[in-house]
């Protein structure tokens, strides 16, 4: 089920998050009556409809939040950075629709609550930040993730107050895997390189520390930072390239400001724009930041059951250059390439073996004849199915990183 299908669950999910952050508001130790959508204790770990999901989890962080007293006003500032997917750090489509119904709910229901926009102004003024994450998971009670169809989706939240620079709750609960979209949104979806990095590790730590810890330094150090690319994303989302393109730019030049998603967006403005020497630029500093923390995924998309490239133009017109981009990067750096192909598991351990393998040395076959001096320096393997990062089989948007051709820079032998 699509989460079109989903926005009456997801508008019940939000009015119980609204409830979780308006009881913060009554000090010095919320206490919560039960919420909408029947929620359970956490303990009895049920994997439930999205609404009632989101309702417990609420339920249990609203009991444990210790927050100082509110303002003059009564009401506390609040902030919501995009929940995220834990195992690629994108932001998708059930965690985009539940954030779209908090705003829209707030202002009516809620007075004591000031929802604020994710913008360094808003972080000025040293707001409560929501922020938390979807994982998949083998069953309910579950916290260990999993790379295959899930028995369940695992939701955690957490509350950090920028104004003690603690976390004043953290929770979970347990969602049906059915109630749940994991389609990526249009930025991340757009975005042609992929990889691990410092900014989703330092999220995902601050999402999972224990109530009365410190902020994670490294979050917080980045958070100016995430705020305009998420600015950005929406921009370039709504066909605002130039805006998009300023935003990107901004968020480039902060402190923690060299992330991914950052340099995916200058890219994909500039693209937008068709500013093709700029947008070359771009994906050749994309190319450099991965190479150098070792490891990039690009996300060629394949012709079905082929090593060739998808004939669709708007799909693949840009390839040449992000192979060229690759190619030269590879050459000034003098070392060696490894090429690793992977597919998704929907095929034969066989057959997606050699379809992998045969990508990667598609791919490495190309970067040779940009670059002639690479031979001999490109090393290519297949892994078929065995290291997905979404696992389910799909085949289609929500895992189009298990389809991909990752490049590993290496040390060449000595001759």
């Amino acid at each position: 089920m699509k989460c079109s299908d989903c926005r009456p669950a997801a508008r019940a999910a939000s009015w119980a998050v609204l409830a979780l952050l308006a009881a913060c508001a009554t000090p010095p130790a919320p206490q919560a009556s039960r919420p909408a959508g029947g929620a359970t204790p956490v303990s009895e770990a049920r994997a439930l409809p999205l609404d009632q999901a989101v309702a417990q989890l609420a339920t249990a962080m609203v009991t444990h939040a210790q927050l100082p007293p509110a303002g003059p006003d009564g009401r506390y500032p609040i902030v919501i950075d995009p929940w995220i997917d834990r195992a690629t750090g994108q932001q998708v489509a059930t965690t985009r629709l539940m954030a779209s119904e908090i705003v829209a709910l707030a202002p009516g229901h809620f007075p004591m609550l000031e929802l604020l926009p994710f913008t360094p102004a808003s972080l000025a003024r040293r707001p409560l930040v929501l922020l938390g994450a979807i994982a998949a998971v083998s069953g309910p009670g579950q916290v260990q993730t999993v790379a295959t169809r899930p028995g369940a989706y695992r939701i955690y939240g957490a509350l950090a107050d920028l104004q003690t620079g603690r976390i004043v709750s953290q929770e979970s609960a347990w969602v049906q895997p059915q109630a749940v979209d994991m389609t990526p949104t249009v930025a991340f979806r757009d975005s042609p390189a992929w990889q691990p990095e410092a900014t989703r590790s330092a999220y995902l730590r601050a999402a999972t520390e224990a109530p009365g810890q410190a902020i994670d330094a490294d979050y917080l150090a980045g958070l100016r930072a995430s705020a305009l690319a998420v600015q950005a994303a929406g921009e370039y989302e709504a066909g605002h390239y130039p805006q998009a393109l300023a935003l990107y730019q901004q968020a480039a030049a902060e402190p923690g400001g060299r992330q991914l998603r950052v340099l995916n967006g200058l890219y994909l403005a500039n693209q937008a724009m068709q500013r093709e020497p700029q947008a070359e630029a771009a994906f050749g500093q994309l190319v450099g930041f991965g190479l150098s923390q070792g490891r990039l995924a690009v996300k060629f998309l394949f012709a079905p059951g082929s090593a060739a490239f998808w004939p669709d133009p708007a799909i693949s017109g840009a390839y040449p250059m992000w192979l060229r981009q690759v190619a030269a990067a590879t050459e000034r750096s003098g070392q060696c390439l490894r090429l690793v192909g992977h597919a998704s598991p929907s095929g034969s351990a066989a057959a997606n073996q050699r379809l992998s393998a045969a990508r990667a040395r598609r791919v490495a076959a190309l970067l040779a004849q940009d670059e002639p001096g690479l031979r001999g320096r490109l090393r290519t393997e297949g892994v078929g199915a065995r290291d997905p990062i979404i696992g389910t089989g799909a085949d289609d948007a929500t895992d189009v990183l298990d389809r991909r051709v990752e490049f590993e820079p290496l040390a060449c032998p000595r001759a």
